[in-house]
């Protein structure tokens, strides 16, 4: 059980709420679906209470679930953005409490209610790729020419795999690119709703740049 005797208990404890809303987010929301203002909800309401009858414990307790669902619901896309690109450190848990402490939310409006944001969350193919890696499917990619660019970046590919809000790339083969997202699926560097994202996103245009495309799961 744990006891909140400094600042340094309580940063600790917040810490452990952020970590555990990673891995509860990964496996609900991107593994299994779950809807994520459902998953903020139940995350919330599962780790309300702790067992401790003293106030100034259960009030720091309070106070950290409290951070926790305003990062989660506020700062939706930055928070969810945060728990598909790496594992969260101290640090990075405490640049996430700097930003709850120090910055004004965004302004919901009426089109893109709160509700709605919660209803909606970022687009996420749920990547764990290393940076040698990402240059190993970046140079792959390059040589088969799966692009319209005439060198492919790592920038590129990372804007691509990270669902880069506004990003968008001419396909030059779509079957070989199907089957590079298939071999990327295969090895579990990406979420199995890989074509709904892509679909939805928008990120990939036809070769003559007209129009929007998707990929065919490579079935062969």
């Amino acid at each position: 059980m744990q006891h909140f005797t400094t600042a340094e208990d309580v940063a600790n404890e917040l810490c452990v709420l952020l970590q555990e809303a990673q891995k509860v987010y990964l496996h609900e929301v991107l593994e299994c679906g779950k809807q994520y203002w459902r998953y903020v909800d139940d995350f919330v309401n599962c780790h309300r209470y702790i067992e401790c009858n003293d106030a100034v414990c259960r009030n720091c307790h309070e106070m950290n679930i409290h951070i926790v669902k305003i990062l989660l619901t506020e700062y939706s896309e930055i928070v969810s953005s945060s728990f598909t690109h790496d594992s969260l450190s101290f640090e990075k848990c405490m640049v996430l409490k700097q930003m709850y402490d120090s910055s004004v939310p965004p302004q919901a409006t009426e089109v893109h209610s709160l509700s709605t944001l919660m209803r909606t969350p970022p687009l996420s193919f749920g990547c764990k790729i290393t940076a040698e890696q990402m240059a190993g499917i970046t140079a792959c990619a390059d040589t088969y020419h799966l692009f319209c660019v005439s060198v492919l970046t790592v920038k590129d590919m990372q804007n691509l795999l990270y669902c880069e809000k506004g990003f968008c790339i001419q396909v030059n083969n779509i079957r070989l690119l199907a089957i590079l997202f298939d071999a990327l699926l295969e090895n579990r560097f990406i979420q199995l709703n890989w074509q709904s994202i892509l679909s939805k996103g928008h990120f990939l245009r036809s070769k003559d740049g007209k129009r929007f495309t998707t990929l065919i799961r490579n079935f062969g």
